[in-house]
């Protein structure tokens, strides 16, 4: 019987064709387990073997027989070894142990089948002396057998694990059944033109493709779940028995970003690898079954019923351990964990590291803890954030926002000079929600920007209807947040706004609080260098309210500074905030910036302000905030 052994060659090229794509993606190899490289070096041994033994047995020359013979036995060896570490390979990935017990004495049997068995009673293969040629053994049926247990077993797994396994997997492994049974079919009629091989590597190379690149539930950095596939663990979990004392645990490392800053990326990445290290130690030693994960940069995800281990663990145990490899570099690693206990009926596993997400980010700016527990008073913020996120948008459309104006007069006539445009949300019900009830959350969400792009609109539409009506209008100044700064395209936005309504730029004054100045230094002044450059008016909003320093003035591109009425407050009676308020108003004078007081109620500090000779004034003492319908009928203050 003549052996083709092209297929072979062909087998081996494509599993190492699907090698080098996975080499692109070292990281994920690196998480490759035993049984996974067992399968793919036997896979690769089975070609080799194949087609090596399909050369010699067509050279047919008598003294390569015993080289013949050994590799044949080797041949079949590595046959049993395939489906054994497949088996083992995919309950390790749906995180089962198998009856190991079973599985190494059946492999074991059919190895020792294969060599003694084969030599004394020829079960597999005969191979004469003399003409070198080969045919089946009387025994080869159990090869068949061997295959269809080990079929069994897997499927047996595959659904039992049905929901982790995920479409793609399932699907892969339908593909792989099919192609299986085809080689039978194939081999049966076409004995010499053996495929086996090629079918092999065809299955591992889609198995590895599927997991590094289609089908990912494993992180490369730490080996745990990604967030698919802890989110598959956990439905597959509570699918399968009583959540009853669980909880949804998130664990993030505080400030990570600034650790990779000063630490560097190298330093960052082993604090997440001790991390992950700690909290997979827990969820072993678990005395029920729990499931850990990285689900995001520096966030971890523990669904368990031991509360106490992963508290203990955010809390002390693991900052000590990391502390050590980092000594020298002066930076101490904490971390913070929200906690919510699962509730009867909780099906959804979205919401439960929303819950969970929402009492990490409570518990990041506490200084006296570091676990939150999702309880009534956190459910009520979170039930009040997700109702705005929820109805902004609509309010957006159905103009529920409000520009209410403030003027701002000169200090000496009392004349308007200009306005500053605050935003009011006045809801179906005509009840004004308070704007730090809303704005906080729209900063969080991102959503802020779309909200100042709003009122930016709704500034110039009114200026330009008031100049069409022929009504003499002032600058208007329009607050924009520091998440803003990160919106790509922003300086080109408002500008596109501002000139659809043919407004000169001096027209608009641009606000950013001095709270935002002090992150992202490099962006801020990127941005309000080009604004400038299109003729926009910058100031600084709330001086006086965050960490200020000489630095800032001396790089900034601010044309105004609004003092922050934080130094008016008693100040008739506070000797230090009048030398504090002085030095700053001669500070900005200096440096050529023009001041605004906001904030004054009383005619003390009205007279006060006014000795110091700052240009511009504004408070209650004047005007409040009023709607933008009225504002042109006021046309002096006091």
């Amino acid at each position: 019987m003549q052996f083709s052994y092209q297929f072979d060659v062909a087998g081996i090229m494509v599993i190492l064709t699907s090698l080098i794509c996975a080499w692109i993606r070292p990281k994920l190899m690196k998480n490759f387990g035993f049984s996974l490289k067992l399968l793919i070096c036997c896979s690769i041994a089975y070609n080799i073997l194949d087609s090596t033994t399909i050369i010699l047995l067509k050279m047919a020359k008598p003294g390569t027989y015993y080289v013949t013979y050994f590799l044949l036995v080797g041949y079949f060896c590595v046959l049993y070894l395939i489906p054994y570490s497949a088996t083992r390979y995919f309950y390790e990935l749906c995180g089962e142990r198998a009856d190991m017990i079973f599985m190494n004495v059946s492999l074991i049997a059919m190895i020792f089948l294969a060599t003694f068995g084969n030599v004394i009673f020829h079960f597999f293969f005969f191979l004469d002396r003399n003409t070198m040629e080969y045919t089946h053994g009387t025994a080869i049926w159990i090869t068949f057998a061997y295959y269809l247990l080990c079929a069994c077993l897997v499927g047996i797994c595959a659904v039992r694990h049905s929901r982790y396994l995920g479409h793609v997997r399932k699907r892969l492994l339908i593909t792989v059944f099919f192609i299986t049974i085809f080689s039978l079919v194939y081999q049966a009629f076409l004995p010499e033109e053996s495929i086996t091989g090629l079918v092999i590597a065809l299955a591992v190379a889609m198995t590895i493709v599927v997991f590094c690149f289609v089908d990912v539930t494993v992180d490369e950095l730490t080996g745990l779940n990604n967030r698919t596939g802890f989110v598959r663990s956990c439905d597959e979990l509570m699918n399968k028995q009583n959540m009853d004392g669980y909880s949804m645990i998130k664990i993030q490392v505080y400030h990570m970003q600034e650790l990779n800053e000063r630490t560097g990326m190298e330093n960052g990445d082993r604090v997440l690898t001790i991390l992950a290290d700690g909290i997979q130690r827990c969820v072993d030693n678990a005395e029920h079954r729990a499931v850990c994960g990285r689900i995001g940069g520096d966030t971890f995800a523990v669904l368990t019923d031991e509360e106490l281990s992963i508290s203990t663990l955010a809390s002390s145990d693991l900052s000590e351990s990391i502390r050590n490899p980092l000594t020298g570099l002066d930076y101490a690693v904490s971390f913070y964990a929200g906690v919510y206990r699962l509730e009867k009926g909780d099906t959804d596993i979205d919401k439960m590291l929303d819950h969970a997400g929402y009492a990490l980010k409570w518990v990041s700016g506490n200084f006296k803890t570091n676990v939150a527990f999702y309880d009534s008073d956190i459910r009520k913020e979170d039930e009040h954030r997700k109702s705005v996120e929820q109805r902004v948008r609509g309010a957006i459309l159905d103009r529920e926002f409000k520009v209410y104006l403030q003027p701002v007069c000169d200090t000496m006539t009392r004349e308007r000079i200009s306005a500053e445009a605050l935003v009011r949300w006045i809801d179906s019900k005509n009840q004004m929600i308070n704007p730090s009830d809303f704005i906080p959350i729209l900063e969080k969400n991102g959503f802020i920007t779309e909200l100042d792009l709003y009122v930016l609109e709704e500034v110039c539409r009114m200026l330009r209807e008031w100049m069409n009506q022929g009504m003499a209008v002032v600058p208007v100044s329009v607050n924009f947040s520091r998440v803003d700064v990160d919106h790509h395209g922003i300086v080109e936005e408002i500008v596109a706004i501002v000139d659809k309504y043919q407004l000169d730029h001096k027209l608009i004054k641009i606000e950013l609080t001095e709270s935002a100045f002090n992150d992202n230094m490099e962006n801020i002044i990127k941005m309000l260098s080009k604004l400038r450059e299109h003729g926009f008016v910058i100031m600084m909003d709330d001086f006086g309210s965050g960490y200020s320093n000489l630095n800032m003035f001396k790089d900034m591109p601010v044309d105004v500074v609004k003092i922050d009425m934080y130094f008016l407050r008693n100040i008739e009676n506070s000797e230090k905030g009048m030398i504090v308020l002085e030095s700053v108003v001669d500070m900005a004078k200096r440096l050529g910036l023009k001041i605004v007081v906001e904030g004054v109620e009383t005619q003390e500090q009205y007279d006060y302000i006014r000795k110091l000779r700052c240009e511009m004034i504004q408070g209650f003492y004047f005007a409040k905030p009023m709607p933008s319908e009225i504002f042109p009928d006021q046309v002096t203050a006091g």
